[in-house]
């Protein structure tokens, strides 16, 4: 039978940059799945130069298992849309590739450690229709190559709504997903945003449910990434910009949406001091966002300035903060 015909129940959604130390994990932990349907690798290399794909190009197919190395080329097309788009096209072009009936996620950084997880996750799914998404426990692997318990994440009791997700935060490790691949369609805005997973996580729970297996059956890679050199305030500006980007959507409810807005609000009052104007710019993205900076920057003046006033548009505030950065002076207070 040609690969075109086989009808795959999961694609894994390998996505790969200068992996070459990691990308063995990795593939071992793919190539040791058991179960009793057909998968798809799908791999996505944003033209690394360390050799990863050759790494990856010793291994062949198994009866379960396809290999579906996705070709690309300096100067074609996928190269020419990279360079419109930015990085997160490789993140978008090999989920279009996916033909599963579920997408699992890997990154070749990370690895798999149960040879049954894709099997439980898949009955997981199969048994309740409700869920759009399932995700398990992990261990964190450290740059010493020492193993411990996730510190990172703390799931809460409430976890399987989308609510619970935009109000808690990301609690969900990328290799541990599971999901339902309806054919998303992807808003503007995805091509900008700095968190790409939890922005897809929010798509999928706006769909159905979130369903947690608790048991460990991942280690994911820390301080290997981008994310990881970043201050406390780069990275939450990010994430307040993620939310920012979601509700310019308009895909999700005015419940949803107001909860966004609180965080966004709760980074602004926690790094006051480090805000700049570019940032607020940034963030005012919608006219319910610019209320929420307005309403944020009126409560942290009155206690020190009586007297600033509630009639200021929005316009007006961000040029009086212009005033403030032209004379040197903090623009928050």
């Amino acid at each position: 039978m040609n690969k075109k015909d086989i009808n795959y129940t999961v694609s894994v959604r390998l996505m790969t940059y200068m992996h070459a130390p990691f990308i063995k994990e990795a593939m071992e932990g793919i190539m040791m799945q058991e179960t009793d349907f057909k998968v798809e690798i799908v791999i996505g290399d944003d033209f690394s130069t360390d050799g990863t794909l050759d790494i990856i190009r010793t291994y062949s197919d198994t009866d379960n298992i396809h290999i579906k190395i996705l070709k690309r080329e300096k100067g074609d097309a996928y190269w020419q849309k990279r360079q419109e788009l930015g990085r997160l096209y490789n993140f978008i072009n090999i989920l279009e590739n996916c033909s599963g009936k579920y997408v699992a996620l890997l990154d070749g950084d990370d690895y798999w450690t149960d040879p049954l997880k894709l099997q439980k996750q898949v009955e997981f799914l199969e048994a309740n229709k409700e869920y759009s998404m399932c995700f398990h426990k992990v261990d964190l692997i450290h740059p010493d190559l020492s193993i411990s318990e996730d510190n990172i994440t703390n799931v809460p009791v409430r976890h399987e709504t989308i609510e619970n997700l935009a109000s808690r935060g990301n609690y969900i490790h990328t290799p541990s997903v599971l999901f339902r691949n309806d054919n998303l369609e992807w808003p503007d805005g995805f091509k900008l945003v700095p968190i790409g997973d939890f922005f897809l996580y929010m798509l999928l729970a706006s769909n159905g449910k979130i369903g947690y297996i608790q048991e460990k059956m991942a280690v994911y890679r820390v301080g290997s990434g981008i994310w990881s050199g970043k201050s406390a305030y780069e990275r939450n500006l990010k994430t307040a910009y993620t939310f920012a980007l979601l509700i310019k959507t308009d895909l999700f409810s005015d419940k949803v949406n107001h909860i966004l807005i609180e965080r966004i609000q709760s980074f602004l009052k926690r790094f006051q001091q480090n805000i700049d104007l570019e940032s607020l710019v940034m963030l005012s993205i919608t006219p319910s966002i610019e209320r929420a900076i307005y309403q944020c920057f009126i409560d942290s003046n009155r206690k020190e300035n009586p007297g600033v006033s509630d009639d200021l548009t929005f316009k007006q505030l961000i040029s009086r903060l212009k005033r403030k950065l032209i004379n040197k002076t903090r623009i928050w207070k």
